[in-house]
C-alpha cells in the first residue's frame, strides 16, 4: 500500500495543509525520520539537500509542540541566514494548520525588532548560532523550556566553525528533550557532539545518488 503523510502519524489537519502545497507523497527521508521523530527517538540523519528533510523534522516537532502553551518549546538551528529563513518560511505555510507561534532569529536584522517579538513567547525558534547565543546572553531566549532541538546541515556548523556555539545551544536545553541532527556527512566532531548529547540515538543513513535509507540502531559512537 502507498504510504501517506497520515499512515506515518500526521494528523489529517497538517496532511491536508501539505496537500494544498501539491506535496502528496512522503520521500524516502521522511518516511523512515518522520515515526521515529513522533515515538520521541532522538535521530542521526544523514540525507543530503533536495531529499525533503526539511519536512521531515518539521511536520514531527510541529505537531508536537503544544499550541496552547506559550514559550520557546522547539529551537532549530541552521548555518546561515537563507537556511534559517526558509525552514521559517516552510514552517510558516503549516501555520494554518498548527496554530504554531513561529519566529525566525538571524544576523543582519534589527535586534530591537526581535526583541518586541521575544516578549511574544514564540514556540518554534529558528536561527543562527550566533544571534540564537546573543538572546539567549540577553536573557531574551530562554530555552529551558525547549523540549525539541533540531540542528540542520550540522556538516556545515562544523566547516563554519559553529560547533562550539551549538554545543552551548544544546547545554541550554532540558536533559529530557528530543534531539534531531539531520547533515548530508557526518564527520567525526559532529558524531562526537551527537553522542554527547543524544539518549540511544537511532542513525539512518540515505546513502549517495539512492533514494534508499539504511537504518540502525546503533549509537552515534558507531
Amino acid at each position: 500500500m502507498k504510504e501517506t503523510f497520515t499512515s506515518l502519524g500526521i494528523t489529517k489537519e497538517l496532511s491536508d495543509a501539505l496537500k494544498e502545497q501539491h506535496i502528496n507523497t512522503p520521500t524516502t527521508v521522511q518516511k523512515q525520520a518522520i515515526p521515529a521523530a513522533l515515538k520521541g527517538r532522538d535521530l542521526l540523519v544523514q540525507a543530503q539537500t533536495g531529499t525533503g528533510k526539511t519536512l521531515a523534522f518539521l511536520l514531527p516537532v510541529l505537531q508536537r509542540i503544544k499550541k496552547d502553551t506559550a514559550g520557546e518549546q522547539a529551537l532549530i538551528i541552521a548555518p546561515t541566514r537563507e537556511l534559517a529563513e526558509q525552514i521559517a518560511a516552510v514552517a510558516a505555510s503549516l501555520t494554518p494548520a498548527t496554530g504554531a507561534d513561529i519566529l525566525s532569529l538571524i544576523g543582519g536584522k534589527t535586534i530591537e525588532n526581535q526583541l518586541q517579538k521575544l516578549l511574544c513567547r514564540p514556540q518554534v525558534v529558528i536561527g543562527t548560532p550566533g544571534r540564537l547565543l546573543d538572546h539567549c546572553r540577553r536573557n531574551s531566549l530562554r530555552l529551558g523550556g525547549a523540549r525539541y532541538v533540531v540542528v540542520d546541515e550540522a556538516d556545515q556548523m562544523l566547516a563554519a566553525g559553529f560547533l562550539e556555539e551549538v554545543d552551548e545551544l544544546i547545554g541550554m536545553t532540558p536533559k529530557k528533550r528530543q534531539l534531531l541532527f539531520f547533515s548530508a556527512t557526518i564527520p567525526q566532531k559532529v558524531r562526537g557532539l551527537a553522542k554527547k548529547h543524544m539518549e540511544q540515538p537511532l542513525s539512518l543513513a540515505l546513502a549517495k545518488g539512492k533514494r534508499s535509507l539504511s537504518k540502525t540502531l546503533n549509537s552515534a559512537s558507531t
